[in-house]
């Protein structure tokens, strides 16, 4: 996840690039500072776990699922700027 935190203070950072949303927000405003982005254009999203080496998809025909608790960590977020996403969408790396 790339949020800056400084004095207080949270910003999210590009994943890409080094660019940052310009407004910083307290801790307690976290969910107006994710609002904002993604309304600027920021994509954020779910990370994907990383694949297995070995799954059982040539026995069974699917990857295996990833189980996981309610309670486990969160998984991490991507933030991509504006920008960033646009050159993604192009070279199909997006979807």
């Amino acid at each position: 996840m790339t949020i800056a935190s400084h004095e207080g203070k949270h910003q999210v950072c590009c994943d890409s690039c080094p660019a940052g949303y310009p407004n910083t927000y307290a801790a307690e405003d976290w969910d107006a500072m994710i609002s904002d982005a993604k309304t600027a254009g920021w994509l954020i999203r779910k990370a994907k776990p990383p694949a297995a080496e070995h799954d059982t998809s040539d026995l069974f025909g699917s990857a295996p699922r990833l189980a996981s608790k309610a309670s486990a960590e969160p998984q991490p977020y991507t933030h991509t700027c504006p920008d960033c996403a646009a050159r993604m969408r192009i070279e199909g790396r997006l979807f």
